[in-house]
């Protein structure tokens, strides 16, 4: 780890030396980003927020939210900040959620049928510093690289798997589970929660064309990451439903037999990486229509932008996502960033929600 920082750092101030006199702006920037995003196919986020109780159930195969925040400075291309980070990615299978929602909204589950399971999350909450420098390649052809220095003491990560099949008096079948944590939420185990350590990578670049008629741009998140937690508890468990039947209503009265070993392991956290590419084309001289395509570990949200400048200072910011059918609106100047991204008007029914607030000031 002391090895990567010390080589990232050496390597920076080694460009730093060669660029230092294509640049006499030393003035600091105190700047403040602040991003959140998340996206079900399952149900309204508010309401997976809420242990997925309420009336909406569409199946689905994944969810997760990405919220970062980041205060700090920046300096000719230098910038240092501190972060916060909550991660939250889950993946399944159809029969999983419908299994889950049917636990959580006391609903029947449908008799004489086999059920998969199958289900892999990673949920972290980090805190940390990012260093990162930024250097003009060409008069308008720029690249940025930032690492991230985290800690967490606060992680599950896990997978779940099994089949059971149920008829009309009660259902067998085994499910098999293997998971670290710094809670226990099956057993309830009392446990030394302990804090994993380690860093993130981020690259980005932006480009535009010698008439500014064309501009492309691309970001690369978590394009390496690794948490390394030295004694995370685990438990790896089989749980057999032998025992199990259905009451009057048709809900399942569970008594499985758990059998499986729990301690102490080296475990590392990997998040999904993330990337973002976008052109733009100036059709008119205040407007800019533009394609990106954003990637969520395997998911692609592809989407159509719409930049409008109101003013010397103001512009307006809109967009259509064709994969969760939300809608980004937002405002934009040299000193501010705000958008607000939905797939409803409704933020309680929302599935895509996303808000993004930056800001910085000179001195």
């Amino acid at each position: 780890m002391q090895r990567i920082f010390s080589a990232f750092i050496v390597f920076f101030l080694c460009i730093n030396t060669s660029t230092a006199n294509e640049s006499s702006d030393s003035d600091y920037q105190l700047y403040f980003d602040s991003h959140m995003f998340g996206y079900s196919e399952t149900a309204p986020i508010k309401q997976i927020v809420d242990d997925m109780k309420g009336p909406y159930f569409d199946g689905g195969d994944h969810s997760f939210t990405h919220n970062i925040w980041e205060t700090g400075v920046k300096r000719n291309g230098w910038k240092a900040a501190y972060i916060i980070r909550y991660d939250y990615a889950l993946d399944y299978n159809p029969d999983t959620a419908e299994i889950i929602y049917g636990d959580k909204n006391d609903i029947s589950l449908e008799k004489n049928r086999v059920y998969d399971v199958d289900l892999d999350l990673i949920h972290s909450r980090s805190t940390g510093f990012k260093l990162g420098y930024e250097w003009q390649v060409k008069p308008k052809f720029f690249v940025g690289m930032d690492v991230s220095y985290l800690e967490t003491n606060r992680f599950l990560k896990g997978d779940v798997s099994g089949q059971f099949s149920a008829d009309e008096n009660d259902y067998t079948g085994q499910i098999a589970l293997d998971y670290v944590y710094t809670k226990d939420y099956l057993l309830d185990r009392d446990i030394k929660i302990p804090t994993g350590r380690g860093y993130t990578l981020d690259l980005d670049w932006r480009w535009q064309s010698e008439d500014d008629l064309w501009k492309f741009s691309g970001k690369w998140t978590d394009l390496v990451s690794e948490i390394t937690i030295k004694d995370a508890p685990f438990t790896t468990a089989t749980a057999s439903t032998d025992r199990v039947s259905f009451d009057d209503d048709g809900r399942i009265d569970v008594k499985p037999v758990l059998s499986g070993v729990e301690g102490y392991r080296k475990e590392v956290l990997r998040f999904p990486k993330q990337s973002k590419v976008s052109g733009f084309y100036q059709f008119q001289s205040d407007l800019n229509l533009g394609l990106a395509l954003y990637r969520y570990g395997d998911l692609n949200f592809p989407s159509t932008n719409v930049e409008y400048r109101l003013s010397e200072t103001l512009q307006l910011n809109a967009g259509f996502d064709y994969k969760s059918d939300a809608m980004t609106l937002g405002f934009s100047s040299s000193s501010f960033n705000v958008s607000l991204t939905s797939d409803r008007l409704s933020l309680d029914r929302a599935r895509t929600f996303g808000l993004d607030i930056s800001t910085n000031v000179e001195f």
